[in-house]
């Protein structure tokens, strides 16, 4: 018998199984000072078509009545539990999630709880880890506007193995550090812990998890809401949290560096697009953190020679970054002029 009937063989003999006994997912969600949009969250949840889920809701010292809905939900739905802590921030409540889940749960994701879930997500991504043997399985996803939404989806199912797990995650917007449209084997987290004080808390776990993972499954079926409430003025104002993005790139340029060789140029493009991302954000507050500013605009321009003989940056990326690096007054003035609305394929 062929390789390729028995591992199909094997796999319906496994999906048959995890239908008679159900994979728990333990789905968690950090709550924090939501009640607008709560419960439309948590409907969604409880009315998936998989119904082995255990559900952490973690109401992370909210000031609003966003505590008395998780207690109300709980009081309805069996599947839920409840932990009530002090306000730490995100990181701190998925780590709490983490801590409560069933020892036996077999898969984890995270739901942040201003966004909602289309009824039959965790069933078809359960059944593509099961199908393709995947530690994780990644689907497409709305970004939920206001008054509109982008689409984020690709075409066909997408397997990704090895060293292109890596790669793709410079290159690919599908195979990102998000976490919330995602369904993780439990066991990738056993070890793995998101860091406490410390934004792009995603960002900082992809590589503790991905060096761990085998195979990535990418799916095109748009199962996620994400809501954006203040997307387009995260970057516009400096914040000394940025930074904190900035040092997560190094740390993983440092990773690349050690065990990924072939994408080091990859990883360092990130380095140097994020501390620009900071740059824009510095000049765009004013003149306060000129310093910084000074400090950022040097290591870039240690960078130019990378930069300008790289394919991996387009030609107008590089005239954009040669002016940063070179005239911080012009390039303001550039700044300025795209924040007046004048379109710009430069920032």
């Amino acid at each position: 018998m062929s390789k390729i009937v028995l591992d199909f063989v094997d796999t319906l003999v496994f999906r048959k199984v995890n239908k008679i006994f159900m994979n728990t997912i333990s789905v968690i969600v950090p709550v924090y000072n939501v009640e607008q949009y709560l419960r439309q969250c948590l409907d969604s949840i409880i009315a998936q078509t998989y119904r082995n889920l255990e559900i952490v809701l973690v109401d992370d010292g909210s000031t609003d009545s966003s505590g008395i809905i998780c207690d109300e939900y709980a009081q309805i739905d069996a599947r839920i539990k409840v932990i009530h802590k002090e306000n730490g921030g995100l990181s701190s409540a998925r780590n709490a999630g983490l801590d409560v889940c069933t020892s036996g749960g077999d898969f984890v994701a995270f739901v942040d709880s201003d966004d909602w879930l289309e009824p039959d997500m965790y069933e078809i991504l359960h059944d593509k880890m099961i199908e393709y043997k995947a530690d994780i399985v990644n689907c497409g996803y709305y970004f939920e506007y206001k008054n509109h939404r982008e689409k984020h989806a690709i075409e066909k199912d997408c397997v990704y193995e090895g060293d292109s797990l890596i790669e793709q995650s410079y290159s690919s917007r599908y195979v990102c550090y998000a976490v919330w449209f995602k369904l993780y084997r439990k066991t990738l987290f056993d070890l793995v812990r998101f860091p406490e004080g410390k934004n792009y808390e995603d960002m900082a776990i992809f590589f503790p998890v991905f060096e761990q993972v085998k195979k990535v499954l990418i799916i095109p079926d748009i199962l996620y809401h994400y809501r954006q409430r203040n997307s387009s003025i995260m970057w516009e104002q400096f914040a000394e949290k940025q930074l904190d993005n900035i040092d997560i790139c190094r740390q993983q340029l440092c990773y690349v560096e050690r065990n990924y060789p072939s994408s080091v140029a990859l990883a360092r493009k990130k380095l140097i697009l994020c501390e620009k991302l900071v740059l824009n954000s510095i000049l765009n507050t004013g003149d306060s953190n000129s310093y910084l500013a000074a400090k950022l605009q040097d290591q870039i321009r240690e960078n130019l020679k990378f930069i300008l003989f790289n394919d991996l940056f387009g030609i107008y990326e590089k005239i954009i970054i040669l002016l940063a690096a070179t005239n911080l007054w012009a390039y303001r003035k550039l700044l300025i002029i795209k924040r007046s609305g004048k379109k710009s394929d430069f920032f």
